[in-house]
Order: structure tokens, then C-alpha cells, then sequence
């Protein structure tokens, strides 16, 4: 096992271990104050847009998010739902792996497949599908489509 990464940040699995190891929290807080951190939402945005060779403008549309509300996250002014992170997960055109990393970045729970709601959108991400792809097998199975149920945006 690795003690840290070749970018000088430890590892999670050693910022686990040195939290475990420590005689107090407090004292692993001291110790670990500049490891520890969570990454702005708008700044991994950006990130993704950049690795995936896409604008945020083009990003927002295949997303199906609404205009303003889009460019609201990738400036960091507006916090998403969970949905709304699925729907970027989409005009992004991430994996699965990358998504349930943008939302563990936002703070969210991941997908879970043993939910059948959860268990579709993960399949439609590994299959590359779109939101519109995803939105017709969710009604399809008569579930709550993506930001269905969200109050934002």
C-alpha cells in the first residue's frame, strides 16, 4: 500500500489509517489540516468540462438543464440536487465511475443498484445513453424521472 499519491497528497486510504491511529480527533485534524478538504463543485465542473473537450453551454443543453440554473452551478452559485448532478452526469457524458465521483464532490450519495431507479441510470451511463434515453426507461418502468421531483432549476 502506497502512503501517498506521486501529486504529495496522502491517499484516502492513509488519510483513513492515520485517522483510525490517532490518539484523538482533535489531534488528527491538526496533523492532517492540509490534506483534508473538499473540492468546489464549480472547479470539478470546469475540470470535467475541460477533460471532456466540452463547453458549459453545450454541457447545460445536453443536460436538459434550464439556461440560467446551468451556468448558476458551473459558477458556483447554485448547490444541486442530486438529480441535477445526474442530469450534468449526462450532458457530460461521464461513466459511472466519474459520476459517482462528481457526486461524492457535491457532497451526495452515490448510485446504489440495488435501487432500481438508481440501477437504470447507472445502466444508461455505462451504456453512453442520453438524458432522453434515460428519461423514456425510467417512464418506462414507471419511475420518477431525473429532477422529477427536484424543487430547483
Amino acid at each position: 500500500m502506497a502512503a501517498s499519491r506521486t501529486d504529495g497528497d496522502p491517499s484516502t486510504r492513509e488519510i483513513q489509517r492515520r485517522l483510525f491511529a490517532a490518539s484523538n480527533f482533535d489531534l488528527f485534524l491538526e496533523e492532517n489540516a492540509d490534506g483534508m478538504h473538499t473540492p468546489k463543485l464549480c472547479y470539478h465542473l470546469t475540470e470535467l468540462c475541460r477533460s471532456h473537450a466540452l463547453k458549459p453551454v453545450e454541457v447545460i443543453r445536453r443536460a436538459d438543464l434550464d439556461r440560467t440554473y446551468g451556468h448558476q452551478l458551473f459558477n458556483g452559485t447554485r448547490k444541486p440536487s442530486r438529480d441535477k448532478l445526474i442530469q450534468l452526469a449526462f450532458g457530460l457524458g461521464l461513466t459511472v465511475e466519474e459520476t459517482q465521483e462528481l457526486l461524492k464532490t457535491a457532497q451526495k450519495s452515490a448510485l446504489y443498484p440495488k435501487l432500481l431507479r438508481d440501477a437504470a441510470i447507472m445502466r444508461c451511463l455505462y451504456e453512453g445513453k442520453t438524458i432522453d434515453d434515460a428519461q423514456t426507461l425510467l417512464g418506462r418502468l414507471g419511475l420518477t424521472p431525473i429532477g422529477g421531483g427536484d424543487r430547483d432549476g
